[in-house]
């Protein structure tokens, strides 16, 4: 029921990571280890225990989750996070139970709540995508209609897609089983299963409708050639689904003319993907923990081009149990397809099948295989393979209904054990439970530095209570040096007071995130700072990256200092120089952004208004900045423009920190922003990060000349 309300409630996903829902949350896993323990105990009836090959890998699986948290440098944490596979392992052993120990009765029950639970999920699904559909008026054309994911129940768009998969294959086996009236009726909600499929947008998504369709197919009892039409009928049909859908037809077909229209989500996930090979390369055996990916990803974010600052999963469930298990993890997961697939219904007159007659599964009755686990092994299958090639697009098993889907379709499809277990067998499954509970509820525990920061960066703004700011951020250091939040935010607090701790930490902070804006700026104050006239090149140069990584510091009120305005014409030409070097680089490399630092490189001269007449237009190459400088526009007053004051926020730091109770943490760097910079001269600059952060580690460690 935990799992289920963390299920329905709106972003459950994200909310159980709240008070008061973390309580059910941790219930939710702590609950079946419990009742293993229970139904284990001296005095019960004999569990049912899977096959022992099935038990040895389940075993080996929770001894590697187990050695790898213990192991990792984040052991509190990661232990805590243990939690979700070693609970989704106990599920599947209480639900071979209970699957095997009373059949009818469990066939009875699973078939109604079952159905319950698909239903549920699916009326919230569609209901609320409707209603949004509706406030934002998109269901008045197609392409408004298809541009609205559908990110409900669990409050992201993967999610629907992860249980559209799980619950349409279901829908689609009550259709199968049915007939009459009831048929068509079960046929209307499985396609509206594939229509909450569909309206998620998600790309994997598509490939995991395609592997469902496959798989349907394939359990359905036809001739060779009939099976062969519908399989072509089934990727078909899949292929126009995702040539109808903008955002796919997007990824697939369009090109982008220019850097300032990247598509970020491929990016980002290459960026993962090879964040995520580094991580379990460094940690072959046992990787770095059970959901350490957040604490852990900022150590290679430098080495990334076009990484997210933090992220807190790596979009590819073979991607993280590498990072998160090692070989170990793997291992696991390759044991496991490989049992499913040798655990499918028909394996035994799967060859007859392709070349028989017609005849269904499901025959007015037709007694059930005696050594078949449950009627509903079929759509069990197909859903969970459909599944796991979906998850290499995305990792969702650290949500408990996720992990509790793949254990109860795992537990069904398992066969039982020979023989039953010994009293001395179930005497140790539950003092293994036990053990599990202790180990985690001594050393189990959540992370301490994202409160600490949070807690700095709230006192941090007085300055009477500077001091008390600075040890609390050193403190989190101390625990977790890879911070780029408290590297960057005692850089601010201490930029006037130790300039020189103040340059350390500032670039600290840009080796974790190079294209973190404002941390070259801060890297030039504290240089400047030191009142050392030899630093005056480094300054120059700090300045001359922080415009190089975003553009828009160009026209930065904070160039109306006056201790900044003489050490403006030196950028310029530091600039240049970077730009130049920036864009033979790339064109050697055949990478397009080339032209975006060859544009750079004089963009700054004509805002000066000191350029060379016509260079600026020659060296534009998009639509908007041709037409722009073509019209031989005057520069534009941007030394008296309206300032837009403000401190940046990281509305996402508590989610990836998975303590939502913390309120987003607001940045001490006061951001002096030109209101032109995003009005009429916005379409002059690229983005911020536009440029390889590698690269951009380079030129500040001048390895680049």
């Amino acid at each position: 029921m935990a799992v289920v309300v963390l299920t329905v409630i709106d972003r459950g996903a994200t909310r159980a990571y709240s008070t008061p829902w973390i309580f059910l949350f941790w219930f939710a896993q702590v609950a079946p280890i419990l009742a293993l323990v229970l139904r284990a105990s001296p005095g019960a009836r004999p569990l049912v225990l899977p096959s022992r090959s099935w038990m040895v890998l389940v075993s080996v699986f929770a001894t590697t989750v187990l050695l790898s948290s213990w192991l990792s440098p984040f052991r509190g944490s990661s232990l805590l996070a243990a939690l979700t596979p070693l609970a989704a392992v106990a599920a599947f052993i209480l639900i071979h139970d209970a699957a095997r120990h009373d059949r009818e009765r469990f066939i009875a029950l699973g078939l109604r709540w079952i159905t319950v639970a698909a239903l549920t999920i699916l009326g919230i699904g569609l209901g609320r995508w409707g209603v949004l559909l509706v406030q934002t008026e998109a269901y008045k054309s197609v392409t408004g209609l298809l541009a609205v994911r559908n990110e409900f129940p669990l409050g992201h768009s993967n999610y629907t897609a992860g249980l559209a998969l799980f619950i349409t294959p279901w829908f689609g086996w009550l259709a199968w089983r049915n007939f009459g009236l009831t048929r068509w009726i079960w046929v209307g909600v499985t396609l509206a299963g594939l229509t909450l499929l569909f309206s998620s947008g998600s790309r994997g998504g598509l490939m995991g409708a395609a592997a469902l369709g496959v798989l349907a197919v394939l359990n359905a009892r036809v001739k060779r050639r009939i099976l062969a039409l519908l399989i072509v009928l089934a990727v078909t049909t899949t292929l126009a689904l995702g040539y109808a859908h903008p955002r796919t037809r997007a990824m697939v077909f369009a090109r982008s003319s220019t850097v300032q229209e990247p598509n970020a989500s491929n990016v980002q996930r290459s960026a993962m993907a090879l964040a995520g090979w580094q991580m379990g390369r460094d940690r072959p055996l046992l990787g770095w923990g059970t959901g350490t990916t957040a604490l852990v990803y900022p150590r290679y974010r430098s080495g990334l081009d076009g990484g997210v600052e933090t992220a807190l999963q790596l979009h590819s469930t073979p991607v993280q149990l590498w990072a998160d298990l090692g070989l170990a993890g793997i291992a696991c997961s390759l044991g496991f397809l490989g049992f499913v697939w040798f655990a499918r219904p028909v394996r035994s007159n799967f060859r007859t099948r392709l070349g028989g007659s017609v005849q269904r599964e499901w025959d007015r009755g037709a007694a059930i295989n005696a050594t078949d686990a449950h009627p509903f092994r079929s759509p069990v299958f197909v859903g969970l393979l459909s599944y796991a090639v979906f998850a290499l697009t995305d990792y969702q098993l650290d949500v408990p209904v996720f992990a509790l889907a793949v254990a109860g379709c795992a537990a069904l499809l398992a066969r039982p054990a020979v023989a039953p277990v010994s009293r001395r067998g179930q005497l140790g499954v539950a003092a293994s439970a036990v053990a599990v509970l202790v180990v985690m509820g001594i050393w189990g525990h959540r992370d301490s530095t994202p409160e600490m920061n949070v807690r700095a960066l709230e006192i941090g703004r007085d300055a009477a209570r500077n001091a008390e700011a600075v040890a609390l951020l050193k403190e989190s250091l101390r625990l977790n040096p890879d911070q780029e939040i408290a590297h960057f935010n005692l850089g601010w607090l201490q930029v006037v007071r130790d300039p020189v701790a103040a340059e350390k930490h500032f670039l600290a902070a840009a080796h974790l995130v190079p294209d973190k804006g404002g941390v070259y700026f801060g890297v030039a104050l504290a240089r400047l700072n030191q009142d050392r006239p030899e630093l005056q090149p480094a300054v120059v140069r700090a300045l001359a990256l922080e415009a190089l990584n975003d553009p828009r510091f160009l026209i930065s009120p904070w160039w109306r200092q006056p201790n900044l305005r003489p050490l403006r014409a030196d950028t310029l030409v530091e600039l240049n120089a970077l730009a130049n070097t920036v864009a033979l680089r790339l064109a050697a490399q055949k990478d397009r952004r080339s032209r975006e630092a060859d544009y750079i490189a004089v963009l700054g001269e004509w805002l000066d208004d000191r350029g060379q007449p016509g260079e600026i237009l020659r060296r534009s190459y998009t639509s908007g900045r041709v037409s722009f400088f073509a019209a031989r526009p005057p520069v534009p007053e941007w030394q008296t423009a309206p300032v837009r004051a403000y401190h940046r926020e990281r509305a996402g730091y508590p989610v990836l920190m998975r303590n939502l109770d913390i309120p987003p943490p607001v940045d001490l760097f006061d951001v002096q922003e030109n209101s032109l910079a995003s009005t009429e001269l916005a379409p002059l600059f690229a983005p911020k990060g536009w440029l390889p952060a590698p690269l951009l580690i380079e030129l500040l460690e001048g390895r680049s000349e």
